[in-house]
């Protein structure tokens, strides 16, 4: 075994899976991992529950197909390993034979037998009918494609798993999963990938299944995605085999560098529980479920056209109606950090919105607690760019400012600086929320959307709106050429320019309204809290000008509902991956970051 090469082959099986034929999936099984095998694949990842299919209305539906995770299926699959010299990720319905439970399990089989075992932890709809969750955290594995953290299907929707997987000193993600309501490979796959710098390898179910009469189609789009969130080989429809090569080491590098720049210490309300009624909350709080509100983010010219502003360098009249307006980062200084303008800036748009009735969202350098400031350049930056900082008391900061009529509301200086750091000094606390008339708002830099944490602190915090200026050149979105798996609705099937947008995954992950106005080649807008739901409830900003859009906080309206109880918190398994995620990152040389996770879990799960 090779636990240590830096370029490994890796696969993946995509199966239309017999439902509950498990001697034809045990056949198709070997057949297409002998021929992942075949092309280099070290380790072969097969979908969720592929040795029996998906659905399954309780547990006796099921019971009779499960196995321990050292039963006969596994067993025969460890041939497969001993001939072809290939390792296997095998998702099966696996029977606890000391206490009697099902869980769906994903187990590593090698030539000698199981390797190792994990239970889905996030349970989608249908698992909770037959399937107790699984109670620990997933494991790290040593294969010969290097070290694998397993995570199955919903476990992705939480960026908190694969967060954990990165901590834990994994080199890739292995996916069985039965992906639906999203095409693959998924935005959310890629995402992850990209926000961990860690490569997914997800090996999904295709074709369709029914249960009580309704037809649920599987996503296929089974792929191999870079650290860097390229897909690098991919299958859509139907069943059969995708292999690609991994680059470990650069990788790792990447990996360390996003994990250095993470501030675990101010995630610590990710540990607070959300699953209390949000309205049972509001009875000892005093607040109230928010409205609706209409936001507007502002795009400006891009280079070589002309950005309109009115005679006092500010943008020209919102959208009638608008309440809450969102500018790019350093938009009202021309693009440059300079707090030496701070207080005209400031004053200026305090004026503006008073005069629109409105309040406004946007990023400057500020000096640390004054607006006196003594001006000197920024070390790094050229004296002709017009650039000053203040010193003294902390330095300059990178600050996001919440402005109306009658001055600042609030402000937040921005902890997670990304090249900003050249200049700025960070700031020295996590995301606040600030109590509107119309719902609950928070403020965070462009820079911190790419990490996960802070934007879902702030919903843990009672976010309904997060609003986001920036000056951003994301890899990201990109285009998705559209699919043959026959989902649905058609929308799903069709081209989409803005898939695997950041903001909307964002977005989605903790049910809040993310208002991005961006400074630069990647798109803004309003995204809603549910980022797979169509028709999309967004708007992008693609043209210079306003765009902007009616935001509902709160029910009946589906979408202002589930911003309200925001479901996905509830979902969370803090008592899992709190604390990996608040402890202090360690970076060695010859390691990725040092964690908690173990290098083998048993094979009981």
């Amino acid at each position: 075994m090779n636990s240590s090469a830096e370029a490994v082959t890796v696969g993946v099986v995509q199966l239309v899976s017999a439902h509950g034929d498990v001697p034809a999936n045990l056949d198709a099984i070997e057949e297409l991992a002998a021929r992942a095998a075949a092309g280099g694949a070290r380790v072969v990842v097969t979908p969720e529950l592929a040795l029996t299919g998906y659905l399954w209305p309780d547990e006796d539906a099921v019971r009779g197909l499960a196995e321990p995770v050292d039963g006969p299926a596994v067993r025969r699959l460890s041939r497969l390993c001993r001939a072809t010299g290939a390792w296997l990720v095998l998702g099966m319905p696996e029977l606890d034979t000391r206490v009697g439970t099902l869980h769906n399990t994903c187990v590593l089989i090698g030539p000698d037998g199981p390797v190792g075992a994990y239970r889905k932890a996030h349970p989608f709809v249908a698992d909770p009918l037959w399937a107790a969750d699984g109670h620990v955290p997933p494991p790290v594995w040593d294969t010969p494609a290097g070290r694998c953290v397993p995570l199955i299907c919903a476990d992705m929707d939480h960026p908190e798993s694969a967060r954990y997987a990165a901590l834990s000193g994994a080199d890739w993600i292995a996916l069985p999963t039965a992906w639906v309501d999203e095409p693959g490979p998924s935005a959310t796959w890629r995402l992850r990938a990209w926000e961990n710098g860690l490569p997914v390898v997800a090996a999904d179910q295709a074709g369709a299944e029914t249960m009580n009469g309704r037809r649920v189609q599987f996503s296929g789009g089974s792929c191999v995605v870079d650290h860097t969130g390229a897909v690098l080989a991919a299958l859509d429809a139907g069943p059969g085999v995708v292999t690609a090569e991994l680059d470990l080491a650069s990788a790792r590098d990447r990996r360390h560098r996003l994990l250095a720049a993470r501030r675990p210490a101010e995630y610590r309300p990710l540990s607070r529980t959300t699953t209390w009624p949000r309205e049972s909350r509001h009875i000892l709080t005093g607040d109230s479920a928010g409205s609706d509100v209409t936001i507007a983010v502002y795009t400006p010219a891009i280079a070589g056209g002309t950005d309109v502003r009115d005679g006092a360098g500010l943008p020209p009249s919102p959208p009638a109606g608008t309440r809450l307006v969102v500018l790019p980062a350093f938009h009202l200084t021309r693009g440059v950090p300079d707090p030496a303008q701070a207080r005209a800036v400031l004053d200026g748009l305090s004026a503006w919105c008073a005069r629109h009735a409105c309040e406004a969202v946007t990023a400057l350098a500020l000096p640390s607690r004054h607006f006196e400031p003594e001006v000197v350049a920024v070390p790094g930056v050229a004296s002709d760019a017009g650039v000053a900082a203040a010193v003294g008391a902390g330095g300059a900061r990178y600050a996001v400012v919440l402005v109306g009529g009658e001055g600042v509301i609030a402000r937040r200086d921005v902890t997670h600086l990304g090249p900003h750091a050249s200049w700025a000094e960070p700031g020295e606390e996590p995301p606040r929320t600030v109590r509107r008339p119309w719902g609950t708002l928070a403020l965070l830099a462009g820079e911190e959307v790419a990490p996960f944490e802070p934007s879902r602190v702030a919903a843990v915090e009672g976010a309904d709106v997060i609003a986001v200026p920036a000056a951003l050149s994301w890899p990201f979105p990109v285009p998705f050429d559209g699919t043959q798996v026959p989902l649905e609705p058609e929308e799903l099937r069709r081209p989409d320019p803005a898939f695997a947008h950041p903001a909307r995954l964002r977005a989605g992950d903790s049910h809040v309204w993310v208002a991005l106005a961006n400074a630069g080649p990647v798109p803004g807008g309003v995204f809603a809290p549910d980022h797979v739901a169509v028709p999309r409830r967004e708007v992008l900003a693609t043209e210079p000008g306003w765009t902007s859009l009616s935001c509902p906080l709160s029910g009946p309206d589906d979408m202002g509902a589930v911003c309200a109880a925001k479901p996905q918190l509830a979902r969370r398994r803090a008592d899992l991956f709190t604390a990996a995620l608040l402890a202090p990152v360690t970076l060695l040389p010859e390691s990725p970051a040092i964690g908690t996770g173990a290098r083998h879990s048993p094979v009981t799960g």
